[in-house]
């Protein structure tokens, strides 16, 4: 059985239009955070896919347990550095942790209930952020397979063009899934994205913004202590 990875992002849209008359089974991990921009394309893939499942998770559980999501960890303020100095008022977490907890672990795991043997994926090479798999690598009896693989960012959105008439507009966005709008992570790429909540979404940046100001404070001693060290 076929299944597609399904994120809402022009390369996993790509895919779609690509692929959909293999029929395959849709798999989009819905993590309660998702922007309005990807439930619209939500909503219109779900209404043509041959089957569609949404696996719903909690980030918002998930970073109250775990702690808010960054590139910068302390380690003493990581759930594992608490076990060995002590709760903090703040938990921080490695972004990877984040991701592979409330997008990952469930698709994957969804997946294999599923019993798909051969799953779709938007990767491309030129990413900064990607997998270390390639395409037809299997993973779990899985075959993950890339047909964009070789693809630049803008073949795919050429190729959306030609095939919807236009291009949703935040798809000019780097990370254009959107899966969660407070996500503090991904800052080298993630600029864009906040510019684009700011101006559309003021409700959801305030949101976002009240979550990195609690990061920024959460961090800055060890910035402090770094600076000590140096002299």
């Amino acid at each position: 059985m076929i299944g597609l990875a399904f994120s809402g992002g022009k390369d996993s849209l790509a895919c779609w239009y690509l692929c959909k008359q293999s029929n395959p089974i849709v798999f989009w991990v819905n993590t309660g955070k998702a922007y309005p921009e990807t439930k619209k394309l939500i909503n219109e893939i779900k209404k043509k896919a041959f089957e569609f499942v949404e696996i719903r998770t909690d980030q918002q559980k998930n970073i109250d347990d775990y702690g808010i999501p960054s590139d910068l960890v302390p380690i003493n303020l990581s759930p594992m550095g608490m076990i060995f100095n002590g709760t903090k008022s703040m938990k921080v977490q490695s972004y990877l942790d984040c991701c592979w907890t409330n997008i990952s672990q469930p698709l994957m795991k969804a997946v294999k209930e599923k019993g798909i043997t051969q799953l779709i994926r938007g990767q491309r090479n030129d990413e900064a952020h990607k997998a270390t798999s390639r395409n037809n690598t299997i993973v779990d009896g899985i075959t993950f397979l890339h047909p964009i693989e070789e693809w630049s960012k803008q073949q795919v959105l050429d190729f959306i063009k030609e095939k919807r008439g236009s291009l949703p507009k935040h798809f000019f966005i780097d990370h254009s899934s959107l899966d969660c709008y407070d996500c503090t992570a991904f800052l080298d790429h993630s600029q864009d994205r906040i510019k684009w909540t700011k101006n559309k979404h003021p409700d959801l940046y305030e949101k976002y913004a009240n979550q990195m100001e609690r990061l920024k404070t959460a961090i800055a001693p060890t910035f402090k202590l770094l600076e000590q060290a140096n002299g």
